[in-house]
């Protein structure tokens, strides 16, 4: 399917066929996966959802477990999505309470690829007119690769965990760019759970034989996506809970574009 008739097919309304390869019947889909109640300690319990823009924030609080969609067909949801899930259940307890691990490159393409389609599945918690930060091509590309894309960025950061609800257990928000008059040519999608903050960032197409230039090694952020280095968790400085606006909303995406 080409992306122009996903859109026409998805219209981020209420999906009538599954947002990834346009297949029925359609079933429900955890965002969260119910077993990664072992990472969330049950005295903390704020959920914050999307910030769609800095200008419409929309919080809802519930158990994070609780929250499913139904716009994923049984193929996709019982195939490459159950899988995406089998492989980060080995390490992403960890990462979410800060516990000692390391990543090798294996397991951070493994947690950009769960982290990109579990915040693509938060869009869609959202009534349908407030969607639309993502387009529904870069729900099929996702669908065709697993993975991330050469047009997209992937980085890992370490936040303390909540110690109550003043600060939410989990957090996501997604903020749309326009470039040359189009809107939405570009984005940037932010999932915290707990002790972990998860960026994937989407620049306009890159052309072939370009690449992005991934971000620098910073004490509270590492690149995972593309990536070839060892990540040592939790890493060595922590991300104040007050500076996730500007992490997750900065004014320009400042990517560079470099030769393959």
């Amino acid at each position: 399917m080409d992306h122009a008739t996903a859109d026409v097919l998805y219209g981020f309304g209420m999906a009538k066929v599954c947002v990834f390869c346009g297949g029925t019947p359609l079933t429900k889909e955890h965002v969260l996966p119910r077993w990664l109640k072992v990472a969330l300690d049950p005295r903390v319990q704020r959920h914050r959802y999307i910030r769609l823009s800095v200008d419409a924030v929309r919080h809802h609080d519930a158990p994070p477990l609780n929250e499913q969609v139904k716009v994923v067909c049984s193929d996709c949801n019982s195939g490459w999505m159950n899988q995406l899930e089998e492989n980060v259940r080995y390490f992403l307890p960890d990462l979410i309470r800060g516990n000692l691990c390391t990543l090798d490159a294996e397991a951070q393409r493994a947690l950009a690829a769960w982290s990109l389609k579990t915040m693509l599945m938060f869009q869609h918690t959202h009534p349908a007119d407030a969607r639309g930060v993502i387009p529904a091509g870069d729900f099929t590309s996702f669908h065709e690769t697993c993975e991330p894309t050469r047009s997209m960025l992937g980085r890992l950061g370490f936040m303390n965990y909540p110690p109550d609800d003043a600060v939410p257990l989990v957090d996501t928000q997604c903020q749309g760019y326009s470039a040359d008059g189009v809107r939405r040519t570009a984005w940037i999608t932010t999932l915290k759970i707990g002790c972990m903050v998860v960026q994937i960032i989407r620049a306009p197409d890159v052309a072939a034989g370009k690449r992005l230039a991934p971000f620098d090694f910073l004490p509270s952020l590492r690149p995972i996506w593309p990536t070839n280095e060892l990540i040592e968790w939790p890493l060595p400085a922590a991300i104040p809970y007050e500076m996730m606006p500007a992490l997750a909303h900065p004014d320009d995406l400042d990517l560079t574009i470099v030769p393959a």
